[in-house]
């Protein structure tokens, strides 16, 4: 039953997209795991894992071409899973969650029915936010606000953040459980309750006010998807192809739209397969497509300095190449560990040679998290946040940017390691989620799809298919005003993790001394 809980979690995921099976799963979990004790729990935690991360993270077998990475990851992710799964059989043992009196003083006078639907929430949240930021950075992948880019809830993000999108999606979930039991039970004022409460936590949000409107103007973007053919490796390694793609792709936007039409064009991550600040044949390629269009191109390059290398999207203005901004380029501040560099090489060698895939480390670049590009149609410099691939996952990351004047977020990234996988689907609802968080407009370039314009409600206005040369324009909003989630910055999370820590000591408290009292009649016949 664990192991269909976790699936049922997976399915509101893209590419399926069943937002609302999140409440069966979490839910489910609750029910399963309340009243049983520590290894019980950890247990049905580990299956839960197993059941939402092998179908989640497959795309990672597909990226390595062998399952070995996916394996690892698909384990070490589920064992916060199994961590939590211990964590919450432990809680649930509190005197208050078992409708005795006595435990947290908090909660004493909380109904049990409550009690242990916010303890519930709060301990998955915590769990959570905890794997989301650690270690290496964490890995947000399976957050519960990424499956809610379709569902009611998620204006809440311009407030509280994925962390409190996620805390209210487990609290609703946590209600519905505690409404089916209490249809098994025949108790019908629950029921209504429970069912009311998970409903208006759901949908309640919908009406928030979210602020799109454009405070700045806007700036007319091309999005550009030149296209790698699915044998990638073999792509990326034919000197100058990928960059050939999408330089013709450019030049058949700029035919559409006319020279001068356009305020900058974006192209996706490693869309350089040879950086032109060192290739003068690169460069050629990426100049005449800049100047065909008559605009600033952002364009992903990985430079190699020694024997380390950088990931990075710089600013190619027409006929003067790159570094002639302020900000010349934005460099990756979280490479994927194990994916972009290999922590402790030489003891994960031991367990297996597959790390000599990843044969230089990347490093974090440590500049701006925006980039500053001049506007000549409208005579003005506007500044964008910037994430790269997998960095639309982290509120942090794109929080920064926009505190640093980022007026709209582009996000470049090159799904093309990951074929037809679920990958790219997970990113894009990722990027709506995010739009919402930061309350700006996010613009995906991908070099396979999906490239997309995704307005500040999260609300997808134009995407391309996959493995398509395509391009998109936009006149996209810019906007300087801050959102209440981007104020509180990572304080929410800090909030929930606190709280889940609070519960986890009480719940051992509790147990050191539901043991000594049971001990305590052994004690004293040996006296």
């Amino acid at each position: 039953m664990s192991l269909l809980a976790g699936l049922a979690t997976y399915t509101a995921f893209p590419p399926m997209n069943l937002w609302w099976s999140a409440l069966i799963g979490v839910g489910a979990l609750m029910l399963l795991i309340r009243g049983r004790g520590f290894w019980a729990g950890a247990g049905l935690g580990l299956l839960y894992g197993f059941g939402l991360f092998t179908p989640l993270l497959h795309f990672t077998m597909v990226g390595m071409g062998n399952p070995i990475g996916w394996i690892a990851l698909t384990v070490f992710e589920s064992l916060y899973l199994a961590g939590f799964g211990g964590a919450w059989a432990v809680v649930s043992h509190l005197p208050r969650l078992k409708g005795s009196s006595g435990g947290l003083r908090v909660l004493r006078r909380v109904p049990t029915g409550v009690a242990n639907v916010l303890a519930f929430a709060l301990l998955w949240s915590g769990v959570e936010e905890l794997r989301s930021v650690w270690p290496l950075g964490g890995f947000p992948f399976g957050r519960l606000a990424f499956a809610m880019a379709d569902a009611p809830v998620l204006p809440a993000a311009a407030y509280l953040g994925s962390a409190g999108v996620g805390l209210l999606v487990a609290l609703a979930a946590a209600c519905a459980a505690h409404a089916a039991q209490a249809v098994y039970k025949r108790r019908v004022i629950p029921v209504v309750v429970s069912t009311v409460l998970a409903a208006t936590l759901l949908i309640a949000p919908h009406a928030l006010p979210l602020d799109t409107r454009a405070e700045n103007g806007t700036v007319r973007i091309g999005a550009v998807q030149g296209n790698v053919a699915t044998d990638f490796e073999d792509a990326f390694n034919r000197a100058l192809e990928v960059t050939g793609n999408h330089a013709a792709a450019t030049k058949e936007l700029a035919s559409d739209v006319g020279p001068g039409g356009l305020d900058l064009v974006v192209w996706p991550e490693n869309s350089a397969d040879l950086d032109p600040r060192d290739y003068p044949a690169s460069a050629t390629i990426v100049d005449e497509a800049a100047r065909a269009v008559q605009a600033p191109v952002f364009v992903g390059a990985v430079p190699f300095v020694g024997d380390i290398r950088y990931n990075d999207i710089l600013v190619w203005n027409p006929g003067d190449g790159a570094g002639k901004s302020d900000h010349p380029y934005y460099r990756k501040h979280r490479p994927v560990p194990f994916a972009e560099y290999i922590p402790a090489r030489s003891l994960v060698r031991r367990l297996t040679t597959q790390v000599d895939r990843v044969g230089v480390d990347m490093r974090p670049g440590t500049g701006s998290s925006t980039l500053t590009v001049p506007t000549a149609a409208q005579g003005r410099a506007i500044t964008f946040a910037m994430g790269v691939c997998f960095e639309v996952a982290y509120d942090d990351i794109l929080r920064t940017g926009v505190k640093q004047g980022g007026q709209a977020i582009i996000i470049p990234t090159n799904n093309a390691s990951f074929l037809d996988s679920g990958e790219a689907a997970q990113q894009l609802a990722q990027g709506r989620v995010q739009a919402v968080v930061h309350g700006r407009s996010v613009i995906q370039a991908s070099t396979v799809g999906y490239t997309a314009i995704i307005d500040p409600r999260g609300e997808v206005e134009q995407v391309t298919r996959p493995y398509t040369r395509a391009s998109l324009v936009a006149d996209v909003a810019l906007r300087s005003s801050q959102t209440i989630a981007d104020r509180l910055g990572p304080w929410p999370g800090i909030i929930i993790l606190t709280g889940a820590v609070v519960l986890i000591a009480a719940g051992i408290l509790n147990l050191v001394r539901l043991r000594r009292k049971a001990t305590a009649p052994a004690r004293r016949r040996r006296g």
